[in-house]
């Protein structure tokens, strides 16, 4: 169960650090649809990866948040998101491109109990929260 745990984890993270990273480039015209199923990628894509076979080891995990962030950079934000909480996409692309094996239970956070760490990431956890289902 510890692995179904850090995936869960990193799927729902908000793991932030660095500022003008790698999404620093992406969209910013994303519809709504397409940005909140980037958003819940990872749980389907590690689903389909994973599950089948058994539980991903954190070594395992880590490709397929390094993935993520690919896709979450690909696809971008909705061009309704405040200057902030795009801050905060490009944080939590870059810290997830930067993650490493033993990052997985260290940059963990929990978007229900506002475990924020600056305006930015409150302010991209709030557009998630009440934006994507």
């Amino acid at each position: 169960m510890r692995s179904v745990r850090s995936a869960l984890v990193v799927a729902c993270a908000v793991v932030l650090a660095g500022c003008a990273g790698p999404a620093a480039d992406a969209p910013q015209d994303a519809s709504i649809e397409d940005f909140c199923a980037a958003k819940s990628w990872m749980v389907v894509e590690g689903t389909d990866r994973f599950f089948a076979d058994g539980l991903p080891s954190d070594e395992e995990l880590v490709p397929l948040v390094h993935d993520w962030a690919a896709e979450l950079a690909r696809v971008g934000t909705p061009d309704n998101m405040s200057a902030d909480a795009r801050a905060g996409f490009e944080k939590l692309v870059a810290r997830l491109e930067d993650m490493e094996a033993g990052d997985v239970e260290d940059r963990s956070f929990n978007w229900q109990d506002g475990d924020w760490e600056n305006d930015a990431e409150t302010s991209f956890a709030r557009y998630v929260a009440n934006t994507c289902p």
